[in-house]
């Protein structure tokens, strides 16, 4: 694949598209849950609470209203905001994993002999700067 072309794809490769498909799980999941249970505790605490079918209607609908609106508005806001922040943090982890197995594969060909470099904000930029100090040990 052309390097040029690479930064386009939407996930730099499987490691990257499954961390992220689980932290998309691990927020739908829980808010799906949550919005149910809250129809539920709306819904069925109220009608027990009542003993005439019309005083149910009159309390519950326009109540049922405002859940729905506000759960409209911020579910998926929430989920958007959470996976915005899953796909940046996951490419700051997942491009510079695919980039230091790449120029080391090209240091042990002997095709590079220069240090691998990585962004400073890289989650892996510790563990770049050891390989680098080792490679600078090795070459001696």
């Amino acid at each position: 694949m052309n390097k040029k072309n690479k930064r386009k794809m939407i996930f730099a490769n499987k490691i990257h598209r499954e961390i992220f498909l689980l932290i998309l799980m691990a927020s739908l999941l829980p808010s799906l849950i949550i919005t149910f249970s809250l129809y539920y505790l709306i819904f069925g605490v109220t009608a027990t609470q009542f003993a005439f079918p019309e005083a149910i209607a009159y309390n519950i609908i326009p109540a049922a209203r405002k859940v729905r609106m506000i759960l409209l508005a911020s579910f998926p806001t929430s989920i958007l905001l959470i996976l915005t922040l899953a796909y940046k943090i996951t490419h700051r982890i997942i491009g510079p994993f695919d980039r230091i197995i790449r120029e080391l594969d090209e240091c042990i060909e002997g095709k590079k002999e220069r240090h691998i470099r990585v962004r400073k904000t890289d989650k892996f930029w510790p563990l770049v700067d050891k390989i680098n100090k080792l490679l600078d040990k090795c070459k001696k």
